[in-house]
């Protein structure tokens, strides 16, 4: 085992794997927060299983659109070798979205390449609430349906396998061993789905610790950092991280630790949101706590944007479109939650949850 900045070796006779310190600290955020999310959800008289099934939906379409994101919005970094004015040379590679799609397999840099870097908070938010949107609604069934039998396959050959085992170990040691049984598809979730409301007001609640946790490693990859600063705070960044012209001798000094900024934002936004679900509930509708934590997260965003140097605009122009998209955000959120100020439920917030629900909830 060999430890490196960015990763851990392990050595398995000749074969090296890579662990990511990257990919070891978002897991582990996310397994926070979705462990915190399951108590509040137990401690508002819903089933905590659920967090962890929603969890496992969102995974897989929160990766993919992250990716997408990053391939629709790259960064400067990677397409300043499209501008006309760019110097040729070999090393001189125009990584656009067309590249990407034209190199979509390719293993290094093609968009299939999510082991390479590259994935972004605003696709992978879109891709967890389509994971969210599906868990919950009335697709629910059709799709946990679809899985069952894309994987009853691997089942059957677990069961073949299995059976081999168990009947060897009987007729050598003579011993009763449980046969393996295919898993039937038993499903009790409604029909009709749950409520989405109340799961993303718990999501919005704990979404800004697994980023506040998760931005560390952005550290880790020297990723996320400003305008060169001499505040006592700043970060020496290596020349081969940092975006032209920067990668020069001249900036060799202090860059602003803009992952720092957002992780301590994203730490008080958790213990502001984590109190007022916990003690001043009441007060809200189901649905506020997810458009508090888009108002909250896009405002910092908007503003971080004015310090970053590795930012993407939107193809053919020069406007940063993770600033452009932020501002929207936080203008349609916030204006949803003024507006639905004027029409708070008389008797709280469960009540409010329970209007258009299947599902019924007691406080605990």
């Amino acid at each position: 085992m060999e430890f490196t900045a960015e990763h851990i070796l392990l050595n398995f006779g000749n074969q090296e794997v890579q662990v990511r310190y990257y990919g070891i600290i978002i897991v582990t955020a996310m397994l926070i927060a979705a462990w915190i999310a399951s108590r509040l959800a137990e401690r508002t008289g819903r089933d905590p299983d659920h967090i962890w099934g929603a969890l496992t939906w969102a995974i897989f379409p929160g990766i993919v659109f992250a990716r997408l994101w990053f391939v629709l919005f790259p960064p400067v970094s990677l397409t300043a070798g499209c501008s006309p004015d760019a110097i040729a040379g070999p090393s001189t590679v125009c990584y656009d979205t067309a590249w990407f799609f034209q190199n979509f397999f390719n293993l290094e840099n093609g968009a299939i390449a999510v082991w390479s870097g590259g994935l972004h908070i605003f696709g992978a938010v879109i891709g967890g609430l389509l994971g969210l949107w599906l868990y919950f609604g009335p697709l629910h069934n059709r799709v946990a349906l679809f899985f069952h039998y894309i994987f009853l396959p691997i089942a059957i050959i677990f069961e073949g396998a299995w059976w081999l085992i168990t009947s060897t170990l009987q007729r050598i040691g003579g011993r009763e061993v449980t046969p393996y049984k295919i898993p039937q598809f038993e499903s009790t979730f409604p029909r009709e789905g749950m409520a989405i409301s109340p799961w993303l007001d718990i999501a919005g609640v704990v979404l800004p610790l697994a980023q506040g946790i998760g931005r560390w490693a952005n550290f880790v990859n020297q990723e996320l950092y400003g305008t060169p600063t001499n505040l006592p705070w700043g970060i020496a960044i290596d020349a081969n991280k940092r975006v032209a012209p920067y990668t020069a001798a001249q900036y060799d000094g202090n860059f602003h630790p803009l992952f720092l900024y957002e992780s301590l934002w994203n730490l008080i936004a958790f213990f502001v949101l984590f109190n007022l679900y916990s003690r001043n509930r009441d007060r809200f509708q189901a649905g506020d706590f997810f458009l508090l934590y888009l108002a909250q997260y896009s405002f910092i965003r908007f503003l971080l944007e004015f310090l970053r140097l590795e930012v993407a605009y939107f193809p053919g122009t020069q406007i940063n479109s993770a600033q452009t998209i932020a501002a929207v955000v936080f203008v349609v959120a916030v204006g949803a939650f003024f507006m639905r100020r004027n029409s708070v439920h008389p008797d709280g917030y469960e009540a409010s949850v329970n209007d258009n629900s299947v599902e019924v909830v007691t406080e605990a």
